[in-house]
């Protein structure tokens, strides 16, 4: 089911932002025009596109600063009295919303879930199904951690173009991909009949 504020066209993002970020691309079309063309309508475009296109800058800026602070506060949710390995995700669907989740743990260990696959499971009881980018944190302050292979296999489900935000305790982050972190991944369309 597509919500209504997805992009058929590219529904890993943000409708608003394709909106913007297609306005500003055509507005920066006619700066071009502008330098053999002369009028003030067409210098007031001008101006517009460029706000457009630095307005979109700035809202994908805002939107992983809000994605990476989720993930921050989930981490502080965690249930894990048996690893004390705290961890947090935040999921951005395609429609904007973020959905949060930490790892939960149980003394039966092979029960515990981690924080990516309670954020998805939140996600999917919502009723989302496209996401344009995960951001995950845990304890560690030296290094940028990923999700385990499990994780990344489960986030596979929904589509291999994700933006992974590896996050610190202190919030700075490493931007990968999905792709990346599972090259010769294995997922739906291997199960297609032909």
């Amino acid at each position: 089911a597509m919500h209504f504020n997805e992009c058929p066209l590219q529904p890993h993002i943000p409708i608003y932002l394709v909106l913007v970020g297609a306005c500003g691309v055509v507005l920066l079309v006619l700066v071009y025009v502008k330098n053999t063309l002369h009028g003030g309508a067409l210098n007031q475009i001008c101006t517009s596109g460029t706000a457009c296109v630095l307005l979109f800058g700035i809202c994908w800026v805002l939107i992983v600063a809000e994605l990476v602070a989720k993930c921050l506060q989930a981490r502080n949710m965690a249930y894990c009295p048996y690893s004390r390995f705290p961890v947090g995700a935040a999921i951005l669907t395609s429609g904007g919303t973020i959905i949060t989740g930490c790892n939960v743990e149980n003394a039966s260990y092979g029960l515990t879930v981690c924080a990516e696959r309670t954020a998805i499971q939140r996600a999917v009881s919502e009723g989302h199904r496209s996401f344009t980018a995960i951001a995950v944190t845990c304890d560690i302050k030296d290094s940028f951690v990923g999700p385990c292979g499990a994780c990344r296999q489960v986030l596979m489900e929904f589509g291999a173009e994700w933006d992974i935000y590896l996050t610190k305790p202190d919030g700075s982050y490493k931007k990968t991909s999905l792709r990346e972190l599972l090259p010769l991944e294995f997922g739906p369309r291997h199960l297609a009949k032909e």
